[in-house]
């Protein structure tokens, strides 16, 4: 034997050695099936809401919940419906709605997913709320007044234009008839 060969040899021998003694890289589980379906009722749901059909996204969202019952991925739908409903484009959901879904959400417990996310949208659904229901209020009177919605705007400028129209009408008689 030469010493080339043994060299050859101890090689083989020693990567034989070393791979059959090496663990195989570890596999990564499969994902649940709780988790892929999650994962594809939120797909759909968000297909639904982007067409805008906030119903059948709120459907395919409940029926998740009712058929994954008792899991995280259930508990935490109510997250994803509460979302959908403080969507300014739906038009189907109030913002009273929406702060009571996402206060049953915080107050599940276990939830913890989009708790964060939960209570700025509540925070920012509470907001919009209030706005919505205050009353238009003049920050300042006379020439230079601001108004807080457009509407309130549109009619002090109408008011305005008839009192104008007016003077001029009795300006206009009052040259008409020189000798009143």
């Amino acid at each position: 034997m030469t010493r080339r060969s043994v060299v050859v040899g101890l090689s083989f021998l020693i990567a034989g050695t070393l791979t059959g003694c090496a663990k195989p890289p570890a596999a990564e589980p499969p994902a649940p099936a709780t988790a892929t379906t999650f994962a594809n009722a939120l797909t759909a749901a968000e297909a639904r809401a982007e067409a805008g059909d906030y119903v059948g996204a709120d459907r395919i969202l409940a029926d998740f919940a009712l058929k994954e019952k008792g899991t995280p991925e259930a508990q935490e739908v109510a997250f994803w419906r509460a979302m959908y409903m403080v969507d300014p484009s739906n038009k189907g959901a109030s913002m009273a709605e929406a702060v009571r879904a996402l206060d049953i959400y915080l107050a599940t417990p276990g939830v913890k997913w989009y708790r964060a996310h939960a209570q700025v949208l509540r925070r920012t659904a509470m907001s919009v709320q209030a706005l919505r229901t205050q009353q238009p209020i003049r920050l300042a009177a006379g020439r230079d007044t601001v108004f807080v919605t457009r509407e309130e705007e549109i009619a002090a400028l109408r008011d305005q234009l008839a009192k104008a129209n007016a003077e001029l009408e009795r300006i206009k008689k009052r040259l008409a008839d020189p000798g009143r």
